[in-house]
């Protein structure tokens, strides 16, 4: 199932960060040290790959704080908190 949000959090960030961003309405995926934008379009099913992300324009590094955009043809919320 996809869902219309999907919410990737630093594992740094902290519960105060979170609630600050209002981030606590759904589950919020870590994101991993070794992670580019393609895996969070990967991991939040905009593509079906890392490497299809990547070839798409993704391979670039994931933005420092918060970073939120509507992204593909079902319009899914990617909401960052690095």
């Amino acid at each position: 199932m996809m869902l219309n949000a999907v919410n990737f959090v630093s594992p740094g960030r902290s519960d105060k960060d979170i609630e600050a961003f209002w981030m606590d309405d759904i589950e919020n995926t870590p994101i991993q040290e070794t992670w580019i934008m393609a895996h969070v379009m990967a991991e939040a099913g905009i593509f079906s790959s890392v490497s299809q992300a990547r070839k798409n324009g993704w391979n670039k590094p994931i933005p420092k704080g918060f970073w939120q955009e509507r992204i593909g043809k079902k319009k899914i919320l990617i909401t960052i908190l690095n």
